[in-house]
């Protein structure tokens, strides 16, 4: 995670802004000005007119460099025009042009209140004193002059303190937004989508009726749309969304090329939005993906504000609500219930076949007993008795895994000899005619759950009898720290994409024709209880399929152990 982002410093300046716009102001004025003065003064033949043309000139020139530069500056276009004003008014000495004169220098002293950050008070103190010298400078020193310098200075103060009232209400309110931006738990774009609507512009003037369509037809025209799009401001709680440690990093242009495909509806929505003149839309950001790769969900928030009852399209907010977590929480609960439901239909079917033949048998034996000799009831019997076995196999592995899932597995931790649970399992699987089992060397008894080991080695054997392929052989052998169980059999190799997938819930892998479809479960429990006690459950192939159980050599102690 990146640190928290400093609380932002909010200036006069950066609220209002205020340069751009002025310098941009000052340009018009002094283009206008300059027209005009120049016409009058070549049609009446008047020098003085075309001085004044001469200072809207300079006046022009400079607002022109400062905009080509980028480098607007109120204050210096506000000093430029109060000069040639001032200027013209002393050469012209002409008395309603010092009226024009007196009212441009007071309009320049309340306009630069705006641009000030720091001694206010000194320049509203200083400020009237310039203008009560100015007024005596052009007008002399008499009571006509003192009289317009006081109301030039009364004029100046309530200005001044009218546009610094207003100043400071504004900039309240964006410090208040500023911060809010900043703070905000959400991620936050503002960004500029003017580029977006001359794009928009040109796609109508190309006759382009339906735009969502245009844009499915051609993603290339989506992507170059996207491309319009600079990103002004982001805050951290963005950059933390996108795994970004510095959200400057996030200014700029949009990068097309880092969304995928399945991200790209939601830009459709809100290009069809500015298509519709609609000020707001809210759409799903699907499989979108984070700078370190990592995939991500949102439910994206797209505001545009109105200005003269137009869409102000420069100024657009974008908010994205993670829910990736709820996401992937919706997913799992419906793979979940996608599982559970087949789980239902296999659970029913694979304990039908066993029950169907030991409520069968069950009531042959009882209604037809006599009828039988002994050696076909014993017969019977065993066929009860084994499907009886194969239902509480079932049954403990839909416990085991139920209380896997739920954390109320427990393990008993005791010394426990592997080669002796190896025969006991053998033994009662009435398999131990069948399968090959033998120890190397002189093997350590393990730390583990004697029962939930019988349980781990049943659960192999009978996946070896039931997809593997005869002979099955067991191995027990001692490994660094530890003892290996190896059920061996000479079935095909699992392909190696589908090597892990085995051990997931309710997965069916070499599904033979004839063969009930198992449940699913015996591998996943196998390896959960393997993992309780330490130890683990692997598949690899090697000529033979090799299911390989390891369990930690035992300690001292005895524990219990809770999932």
């Amino acid at each position: 995670m990146a640190p928290a982002a400093a609380s932002p410093k909010v200036s006069s300046l950066d609220i209002a802004d205020s340069h751009a716009p002025a310098v941009r102001m000052g340009a018009l004025i002094a283009a206008i000005s300059a027209a005009v003065l120049l016409t009058a003064g070549i049609f009446a033949a008047e020098p003085l007119l075309l001085l004044g043309a001469c200072g809207s000139l300079a006046w022009l020139a400079i607002s022109l460099v400062m905009i080509w530069l980028h480098r607007e500056n109120g204050l210096v276009s506000l000093a430029v025009a109060t000069l040639a004003v001032s200027v013209y008014a002393l050469i012209a000495d002409l008395h309603a042009v010092d009226r024009v004169a007196s009212l441009s220098v007071i309009l320049a002293g309340i306009a630069t209140v705006l641009f000030l950050d720091k001694r206010e008070d000194l320049f509203l103190i200083v400020y009237p004193v310039f203008l009560v010298a100015v007024h005596l400078a052009w007008v002399g020193i008499n009571v006509e002059a003192i009289a317009e310098s006081c109301i030039a200075v009364m004029a100046f103060v309530a200005g001044a303190m009218s546009l610094r009232w207003i100043r400071d209400r504004s900039q309240d309110a964006a410090s208040r937004f500023l911060n809010l931006f900043e703070k905000a738990p959400v991620s936050i774009w503002e960004e500029d989508y003017s580029g977006v609507g001359e794009w928009i512009a040109e796609l109508r003037a190309q006759g382009v009726r339906d735009l969502r369509t245009h844009l499915i037809e051609d993603p290339a025209a989506l992507r170059e749309g996207m491309s319009r799009i600079e990103v002004v401001r982001v805050n951290q709680a963005a950059a933390d969304f996108l795994e970004v440690d510095d959200p400057a990093k996030l200014v700029g242009p949009l990068k097309p090329e880092t969304f995928p495909d399945d991200a790209l509806p939601s830009m459709a929505d809100q290009f069809e939005a500015i298509w519709n003149g609609e000020d707001h839309v809210t759409t799903e950001v699907r499989q979108g993906y984070t700078t370190e790769g990592n995939p991500i969900d949102g439910l994206l928030h797209w505001a545009v504000p109105r200005r003269f009852g137009k869409p102000d399209l420069s100024r657009v907010i974008v908010s994205v609500v993670d829910v990736t977590a709820m996401n992937d929480v919706r997913r799992d609960l419906e793979k979940s219930l996608e599982s559970k439901d087949e789980l239902i239909a296999t659970v029913s079917h694979e304990l039908r076949t066993p029950l169907t033949t030991v409520v069968g048998l069950s009531a042959e034996l009882s209604d037809s007993y006599d009828d039988f000799d002994r050696d076909e009831a014993r017969d019977l019997l065993h066929m009860i008795s084994e499907q009886s076995i194969e239902v509480a196999t079932i049954v403990e592995d839909l416990l085991v895994a139920a209380r896997a899932e739920s954390g109320s597995l427990k393990v008993n931790i005791e010394p426990v000899d592997l080669h002796l649970e190896v025969k006991t399992t053998l033994r009662g699987l009435e398999i131990e005619e069948e399968v090959d089992c033998h120890t190397v060397g002189i093997v350590a008894t393990v730390a583990a759950d004697s029962g939930r080991v019988r349980q781990i080695i049943r659960n192999l054997l009978v996946n070896a009898k039931r997809y593997g392929v005869s002979p099955v052989r067991v191995i027990v052998r001692n490994e660094e720290d530890a003892v290996a169980i190896e059920v061996r059999d000479h079935g095909e190799p699992i392909p190696v994409e589908e090597r892990e997938a085995i051990f997931d819930r309710y997965y069916r892998a070499r599904q033979k024709v004839g063969l009930t479809a198992s449940v699913g479960l015996g591998l996943t429990v196998s390896r959960e209880l393997a993992r309780i006690m330490g130890g683990d459950v692997t598949y690899h192939h090697d000529g033979e399929s090799v299911f390989t159980v390891t369990l930690p050599q035992s300690g001292a102690e005895s524990a219990a152990v809770a999932s």
